[in-house]
C-alpha cells in the first residue's frame, strides 16, 4: 500500500545517476529542507554526452522548490541546454500560482506541482506544471503495481506506477517510504532514459 500522497518526506540529501541505454550520462541531487511549515527542495540536475574525450551535448538544469503546508508557493528553474540558456518561475498569486517562461505568462489554479517526481502526491496528479517550459501537462498515472526493483545492488520492495496522457513515464516509489526511487521514459530519439536513486559508496560522483 503506497504512503499518504502528503508531502512530509525526510530532509537531506538524495542523489540519483541518470542513464542513457544503460549508460551513465549525468547525476541528479535533490536536497531537502524544513522550516517550520515550510520546506524548500533544490535540484541540481547535469548530463554530458560525450565520444571519448569530446563533450558532444551538455545539459545543467538547478531548480528550488518552496512548499508550505504540502503547497507549491514558489519555483525557480534555471537551464543551460549546450549553451541556450531559459528561466522558468512560479509565484503564489493570491489563490492562484502566475508562471513566468519563455513561453510567457500563465496563470493557473493552486494546488499544481512541478513535473520534479519526487513528490510522493506527484502520482495523485491530473495536471502538472512542466519543470522546463513552465506550460501545463495533463497526465493521468495508473493504479499502483507492487514490484521488487533491483537497483544499485539492492532489491527493493516498489509501487510502480504509469503515468500517461502528455508525458508517458514509469515511476517507482519506495512501498515503505514513499520515496521517489526511478523513472524512466523513452526519449524522441527512442533512447531510453532512466534516472536511478544512487546510494554511497558510489562511483559515479566522479561521473561529471
Amino acid at each position: 500500500m503506497f504512503v499518504s500522497p502528503a508531502i512530509a518526506l525526510d530532509e537531506g540529501l538524495s542523489e540519483y545517476v541518470v542513464k542513457r541505454n544503460g549508460e551513465p550520462i549525468g547525476t541528479l541531487k535533490i536536497n531537502l529542507v524544513k522550516n517550520g511549515e515550510r520546506l524548500i527542495a533544490t535540484s541540481d540536475y547535469s548530463i554530458k554526452v560525450k565520444l571519448l574525450a569530446i563533450v558532444l551535448y551538455r545539459y545543467d538544469k538547478k531548480m528550488v522548490e518552496t512548499y508550505e503546508n504540502g503547497r507549491l508557493v514558489a519555483y525557480e528553474t534555471n537551464i543551460d541546454d549546450n549553451g541556450t540558456k531559459s528561466r522558468v518561475t512560479v509565484a503564489r498569486a493570491g489563490e492562484k500560482l502566475s508562471i513566468t517562461s519563455p513561453k510567457g505568462l500563465l496563470t493557473v489554479p493552486a494546488g499544481l506541482i512541478p513535473t520534479t517526481y519526487w513528490p510522493p502526491k506527484t502520482v495523485t496528479q491530473r495536471q502538472m506544471i512542466d519543470s522546463s517550459d513552465g506550460i501545463l501537462v495533463n497526465v493521468s498515472p495508473s493504479i499502483p503495481v507492487s514490484e521488487d526493483l533491483k537497483m544499485d545492488g539492492r532489491t527493493l520492495k516498489t509501487n510502480r506506477y504509469k503515468m500517461t496522457g502528455d508525458l508517458k513515464r514509469d515511476l517507482w516509489y519506495d512501498a515503505g517510504t514513499g520515496h521517489w526511487l526511478k523513472m524512466k521514459l523513452i526519449a524522441s530519439d527512442d533512447s531510453v532514459i532512466e534516472i536511478e536513486r544512487d546510494w554511497p559508496p558510489v562511483w559515479k560522483r566522479n561521473l561529471l
